[in-house]
């Protein structure tokens, strides 16, 4: 049947640190949630709440997925889950990216 992962507070934090680093590696404005964006802007968000709106909706479905979905046993693997997820939905904006993402 279907188990609950463990969603402890090293678990948590460690993964929270795998999602700060990737979005802390490009910089500020550096990333961008697929079209999640877009969506905030649609309702009606400031474009100077973009930034923190996405990095929040990123950091929290982050760290529930990727325990979820890996269930690190380690503070490495936690890193590495909280950072693949984020590259998982994530792009470079046009700036880092040289282009169009």
């Amino acid at each position: 049947m279907f188990e609950v992962p463990d969603f402890g507070i090293d678990k948590v934090a460690f993964t929270a640190i795998g999602v700060f680093v990737l979005w802390a590696t490009w910089g500020t404005g550096g990333l961008s949630v697929k079209h999640l964006n877009t969506a905030l802007s649609q309702l009606g968000i400031p474009s100077s709440w973009l930034f923190l709106v996405e990095f929040g909706v990123t950091m929290v479905s982050g760290v529930v997925v990727a325990i979820a979905f890996v269930e690190p046993e380690t503070a490495q693997q936690a890193i590495a889950a909280g950072m693949g997820w984020t590259g998982l939905v994530t792009r470079p904006t046009d700036a880092q990216s040289g282009g169009e993402p």
